[in-house]
């Protein structure tokens, strides 16, 4: 367990390093405003919302250390009340980055999945400030006096901490690293990630959202219904064939070399490409027999 642990953290900040680019400190914050007081931040890494009222600001999601000044910046720029609340959707370090500066400098309060605490207290290198003090389990409510908000937990999914965050009475979500758009997405195996959770907290967000219902996506913007249900099928489809090749006796380097057609060639990126999104699969479906 433990050295799985560490495996994890390895596996994640790598994951963070490799989007950080050298020129973080000029990248601009931007807002988009979804209905009065909230709205979805992006600068560099994970998207960020924000929620403010008369007495009180959450922010969902911190992005890189590197981005804290200006994150901060924009926060007070457009909140009514200090920052309160600080929430993690999961551990990741474009996720996180911000923590320490947000606890130490705003005071904020920081809240997340009880696991994201483990996995960020097993960095030795992360800063007390930013780790999480009010820890949900499987679900927790925030009233913020104008606006309330629900955080969820998806087990075994992106990570074994997801939680999305819904602004209760305005039909907005933030999915965190559940929703990247038109991409493969990136499942962490060596943090408590499974393809098969991931794709039931797809299918369960789904039955639960509406055709009007904005959408938050870790990587890609406000998105809807129609955009969550073409991940959804997209890795229900690829993994039925790297299952399909399996049976038929094929290597995990055979199915890389066959790829996945053309169909899916424009969702790899940068970070998942189509041949880290094949092992990923096959390697899913090994540690599951």
């Amino acid at each position: 367990m433990k050295i799985l642990s560490s495996l994890a953290v390895v596996v994640s900040f790598a994951f963070a390093s490799l989007m950080v680019s050298a020129n973080a400190q000029a990248q601009q914050v931007t807002e988009t405003e979804l209905t009065e007081g909230v709205y979805m931040l992006e600068g560099q890494g994970g998207t960020m919302m924000l929620v403010t009222t008369e007495t009180r600001t959450v922010l969902v999601d911190a992005q890189y250390a590197q981005m804290a000044e200006q994150i901060a910046a924009k926060v007070v720029d457009l909140s009514q009340v200090p920052l309160t609340y600080l929430i993690n959707t999961h551990f990741h370090g474009d996720h996180v980055g911000g923590n320490g500066y947000m606890g130490e400098e705003l005071g904020a309060q920081i809240v997340a999945h009880k696991n994201v605490r483990t996995r960020l207290e097993a960095d030795d290198e992360f800063p007390a400030a930013g780790l999480p003090t009010i820890l949900a389990d499987n679900s927790l409510t925030l009233e913020l006096g104008g606006h309330s908000l629900t955080l969820v937990h998806y087990p075994t999914a992106h990570t074994d901490g997801d939680m999305v965050v819904w602004v209760n009475d305005e039909n907005i979500v933030h999915l965190g690293d559940l929703f990247f758009v038109d991409r493969f997405p990136f499942i962490d195996l060596n943090a408590g990630g499974t393809v098969q959770g991931y794709i039931d907290a797809l299918a369960a967000l789904r039955d639960i959202m509406d055709d009007d219902t904005q959408i938050v996506a870790g990587h890609g913007g406000v998105r809807n219904n129609a955009d969550l249900l073409r991940l959804h099928d997209m890795i229900v489809e690829t993994r039925q064939q790297v299952r399909d090749w399996h049976a038929a006796d094929a290597s995990v380097d055979d199915m890389v070399a066959a790829g996945l057609g053309e169909k899916w060639e424009d969702w790899s990126w940068n970070f998942i490409n189509e041949d880290r999104w094949i092992r990923t699969l096959y390697n899913d479906m090994q540690a599951s027999m």
